[in-house]
């Protein structure tokens, strides 16, 4: 167990040494994962359950004298959330407490902790869109290696064009496509082939959804990121200026759109995903399921030593049953 001691910041009780600053990002400002997850706080099971059921489809003509047509609905799929504890200790030593910590004043050395939950949770929340097109992956934190499943309902990765309808109808699909070319790098034509995507998704009984896409996530200081926002200041100006990098006046074809911009998204920098807000809720989309928010506890002070231990730690899961909502590519 890592222990802070004197030896390990001998600044701090150096007399010569007038300032010691604890520089740290800030990351109560702003959170990023509330975005684009449909938020659910106050959960007091470990396993959350949820499923759901069909509506109908069209009605039909009824001929005179003749017997209405009858339908039933049909059984949506499963989904599980099991509460996963994520925490960080912060153990130090008696004397490095008394003589380097409270003498420079940096008992919020102690925050740090609900920073690293906060980074932790940004971080986890941004993997489910990093690995959007698997089933899985592997993690690596503090505590080792695991492997996170990343299916939804239909047993299905968030962004597929195989995802399973509940009435056995043909696949629905929300990889972004223009009807030739599957997962086009972000530029105007690539946007208007996410809105005919989202245009073509079916419900559980393969009727049209109206998934109105109007926000676009990307990774920030990506070249997807600055493409987008230029794309989107022409698109602003109603036409009236040509998109960027082209002699193209039609940049009003598009609708105007919000940007996300990740700054935790590493590996697949080039990814963009884009949504329908009006739909983020219990049914469609990214779910956080939430028993503990970020409890910061401490000090407890070990008799035997002296020690003086800080832990934060913070109790959820994540995960998706339903994606109609979202086009990525």
């Amino acid at each position: 167990m890592a222990l802070l001691t004197l030896g390990d910041a001998v600044d701090l009780t150096d007399v010569a040494i007038q300032k010691i600053f604890l520089k740290e990002t800030n990351l109560e400002k702003k959170t990023y994962f509330d975005k684009y997850f449909n938020v659910e706080k106050g959960v007091v099971d470990r396993l959350l359950k949820d499923s759901s059921l069909s509506g109908l489809g069209s009605a039909s003509r009824v001929v005179e004298n003749s017997i209405i047509t009858s339908e039933a609905p049909v059984q949506g799929y499963d989904k599980t959330y099991t509460q996963v504890e994520y925490g960080k200790l912060l153990p130090v030593t008696k004397q490095m407490w008394k003589f380097g910590i409270q003498k420079r004043n940096l008992e919020r050395v102690a925050q740090s902790l609900k920073n690293a939950c906060l980074r932790a949770r940004e971080e986890l929340c941004a993997d489910r869109l990093d690995n959007s097109f698997s089933s899985s992956y592997n993690k690596t934190d503090d505590g080792g290696n695991y492997s996170v499943t990343v299916t939804g309902g239909d047993s299905q990765p968030f962004i597929t064009n195989a995802h399973t309808r509940e009435d056995g109808g043909s696949n629905w699909n929300n990889r972004q496509t223009d009807g030739t070319t599957v997962n086009m790098d972000m530029d105007y034509d690539a946007l208007k082939g996410a809105y005919r995507t989202a245009s073509l998704v079916l419900d559980p009984k393969g009727k049209k959804m109206d998934v109105n896409l109007d926000t676009l996530i990307v990774s920030r200081g990506s070249a997807v990121s600055f493409r987008a926002k230029e794309i989107l200041g022409a698109i602003r100006v109603g036409g009236k200026q040509s998109l960027p990098g082209t002699a193209n006046n039609d940049s009003a074809g598009v609708p105007a759109f919000e940007v996300i911009e990740l700054p935790y998204i590493d590996t697949n920098t080039a990814y963009w995903w884009m949504f329908d807000s009006s739909m983020k809720g219990p049914e469609y989309g990214l779910q956080y399921k939430e028993s503990q928010g970020i409890s910061l506890e401490g000090p407890n002070v070990v008799f035997k030593t002296g020690e003086i231990q800080y832990k934060a730690t913070m109790l959820f899961d994540i995960g998706h049953n339903d994606s109609r909502n979202f086009v990525g590519s």
